[in-house]
C-alpha cells in the first residue's frame, strides 16, 4: 500500500511539476512538499484539501481510504503506468482551473457521465408529435461565471472548454464542462443536437 507521500509524488510527476512549482501553485512551502513526499510529515486537514482540490482527487484517495478499486478509478487517465508526465492530465487540470471566459460569447453547460451518457442544461423548444408525448429540448445559453459557481457548489469545478484540444480532453475525463457554443457545435456535436424524448408529465 502506497503512502500519502508516494501518492502526492506520483500525481506531481504526472503533471510534470517540480516540488517548487507544486508548492507555488497550492500556496505552500517547498520544505513542506518535501516532508510530505518523504513521509516525515502528513499534511494537515487544510493542506490535504488543498492538495486534493489541486490534483482533482478525493481526500480519501490521498489517505488511502477508498480501497483498491477506488484508487484505480481515481488514477484512471491521471497516473500513467510508468509514472511519468501525462500531458492530458495536465491539460485537464488547466481546463478545470481556467478563468479564460470570453465576453459576448455564448456558453453552454454540458455533462459527460462514466457510461458515456451525456446531457446538459437545456430548455424546452416544443413538441415532437401531435400527441404531446415527446418533447424537444435544446442546450440553453448560460452565464459562464454563474454556471461555474453553481457547478462548484453542486458537484465540483467544471472544465472550461475554449478550443478543440479542450474538447478532446473533456471526452477522456468527462464530468461537467462550460463550453463555448462554437466549440460544442464543431467538436461535441452530440451535445449540440436537439434532444427528443418522453414528456415526463405524460409518464
Amino acid at each position: 500500500m502506497r503512502s500519502i507521500g508516494e501518492r502526492i509524488k506520483s500525481l506531481r510527476k504526472a503533471l510534470g511539476l517540480s516540488q517548487e512549482q507544486l508548492a507555488s501553485k497550492i500556496g505552500n512551502t517547498v520544505k513542506s512538499i518535501q516532508r510530505y513526499e518523504s513521509g516525515k510529515f502528513r499534511p494537515d486537514v487544510y493542506n490535504l484539501i488543498q492538495l486534493a482540490t489541486f490534483f482533482d482527487v478525493s481526500v480519501d484517495y490521498l489517505l488511502g481510504l477508498n480501497g483498491i478499486e477506488g484508487q484505480i478509478r481515481e488514477e484512471k487517465d491521471k497516473i500513467l503506468k510508468n509514472g511519468q508526465y501525462n500531458k492530458l492530465y495536465r491539460r485537464y487540470l488547466d481546463c478545470v482551473n481556467s478563468t479564460e471566459i470570453e465576453e459576448d460569447v455564448v456558453y453552454f453547460w454540458i455533462e459527460l457521465g462514466e457510461q458515456d451518457d451525456y446531457g446538459g442544461q437545456t430548455e424546452w423548444i416544443g413538441w415532437a408529435n401531435e400527441e404531446k408525448t415527446l418533447e424537444i429540448r435544446r442546450l440553453r445559453p448560460v452565464d459562464p461565471r454563474g454556471a461555474i459557481e453553481m457547478c462548484i457548489h453542486l458537484s465540483g469545478k467544471p472544465m472550461l472548454l475554449n478550443n478543440k484540444e479542450d474538447a478532446e480532453v473533456f471526452r477522456i475525463f468527462g464530468g461537467n464542462a462550460i463550453v463555448k457554443a462554437e466549440i460544442c457545435k464543431k467538436y461535441l456535436p452530440e451535445f449540440y443536437r436537439d434532444y427528443i424524448g418522453p414528456n415526463p408529465e405524460r409518464h
